[in-house]
């Protein structure tokens, strides 16, 4: 297996564990450069690779590319983080028919919790699956979801304060926000701190995002609340448009919405930048400092 996470990462020591206890090898990656990653598939012959969505997307362009590399021996094809767009995954599968592509879902405190199987990709889109085995999952009142089991985290070091405050009856709080629908599956919805408030209602950013995303010509997008005296936060997008024509303009994201969201989660204001602030790690979007620099 093929693991492009730094070792300070949750992803990097689950994947070595999982080697380890199966007698397996792993490959690490100085770089999560689609050269790197792909040249060690191709030289150890890999049957697995979990990568994020922006690495994932990396591979994908490479493989359209002059030197496109030799992943056909690739049997799992898995993916991560609360969310991770249907079409990357039908991209994927389209590139790789030999694979199974998988999500997963988990945390540094919790560990794995869910896992969406190859079969119930096109069933359950943009699902993070069912909990996984010892693993039990609930949302409470606010939507936040929380989970419990025996591979849960005792505690922050040295800060008992915040271990108390992470813990209720013994399930973890993850800070995520999350459907369940009647089968069990769960769907991130966004992060309880990043919650928009706008004229008395809640939208969270990643399900707006994941609606924009599909606008042909954004090729990266975010969501964020600036403040607003009438409403409270405004919904702004935030895109980074593609060079094969003019950047998308309010009017055409909003129709973009209509009918896939509710109306006071349409976007109101739209910003086009260069880049979207993301974590190194994981590609997280940095909301925070994104509000900083538009205001």
């Amino acid at each position: 297996m093929v693991c492009p996470y730094p070792l300070f990462h949750m992803g990097a020591w689950t994947i070595a564990l999982q080697q380890w206890q199966a007698r397996d090898a792993v490959v690490f990656v100085s770089s999560a450069s689609a050269e790197e990653i792909g040249a060690a598939v191709e030289r150890h012959h890999a049957t697995r690779l979990n990568a994020i969505p922006a690495v994932w997307r990396r591979l994908l362009d490479a493989l359209s590319g002059p030197e496109p590399p030799d992943l056909s021996t690739l049997r799992f094809a898995d993916t991560g983080t609360s969310a991770t767009p249907p079409e990357l995954l039908r991209a994927i599968s389209a590139a790789l028919p030999g694979a199974q592509v998988r999500v997963f879902y988990g945390s540094t405190e919790a560990g794995s919790v869910s896992v969406l199987e190859h079969a119930y990709t096109e069933r359950k889109p943009g699902s993070c699956g069912v909990p996984g085995p010892l693993v039990s999952a609930r949302t409470d009142t606010t939507g936040q979801l929380l989970v419990r089991g025996p591979l849960l985290f005792d505690g922050y070091l040295d800060d008992p304060v915040a271990t108390d405050a992470a813990f209720t009856d013994g399930w973890f709080a993850t800070g995520d926000l999350a459907d369940v629908d009647g089968d069990g599956f769960l769907t991130i919805v966004g992060r309880v701190g990043e919650v928009i408030r706008t004229g008395g209602e809640a939208v969270a950013p990643s399900e707006v995002e994941r609606v924009l995303g599909t606008h042909p010509h954004v090729v990266d997008v975010a969501v964020v609340g600036l403040p607003d005296e009438q409403w409270g936060e405004l919904v702004c997008a935030v895109v980074v448009a593609d060079d094969d024509g003019p950047p998308p303009v309010l009017g055409e994201l909003r129709e973009l919405c209509a009918g896939a969201l509710a109306s006071f989660k349409h976007p109101r204001r739209i910003y086009v930048v260069d880049r979207i602030p993301r974590t190194a790690a994981t590609g997280q979007i940095q909301r925070r400092l994104l509000v900083e620099q538009l205001a």
